[in-house]
């Protein structure tokens, strides 16, 4: 699949179902994000009512497999701890991704502490389970 074929991901999630209008605000965001950007080949990955303490999430266990099938350029989140609520594990996925060629960005900027993150990640030689 050559990279002009590839999508963009749109991760959303909420922990609890009740609380879909949280999720809608996450893919409204999401979606004005691919307009102002110029974005029309995505794909929307919703979880919702699951935590963001673990990787077991139907959604994003079907878009780490895009990741794996090669389908995937760029994956974007309205805030980082929509990966995972522990910043190693979000650290970890990152560099995952990364080294499938595809980015990791959040609408509201905190992708730019990944860097900094990465320096006290590889530090305390932590491991994570990120890339399945």
């Amino acid at each position: 699949m050559k990279q002009s074929d590839k999508l963009t991901a749109y991760y959303f999630r909420a922990a609890h179902q009740a609380d879909t209008l949280y999720l809608d605000n996450q893919m409204q965001k999401l979606l004005y994000h691919a307009s102002q950007n110029g974005i029309a080949a995505f794909a929307l990955y919703a979880d919702n009512g699951y935590n963001g303490l673990n990787f077991d999430r139907p959604a994003f266990s079907l878009m780490q497999q895009d990741m794996r099938n090669g389908r995937l350029e760029k994956i974007v989140v309205t805030s980082l701890d929509r990966i995972s609520r522990n910043f190693f594990d979000v650290i970890a996925f990152a560099d995952c991704a990364a080294g499938m060629g595809i980015s990791l960005e959040a609408v509201n900027g905190d992708h730019a502490a990944l860097d900094c993150g990465r320096q006290l990640y590889a530090a305390l030689t932590v491991k994570g389970g990120a890339c399945r």
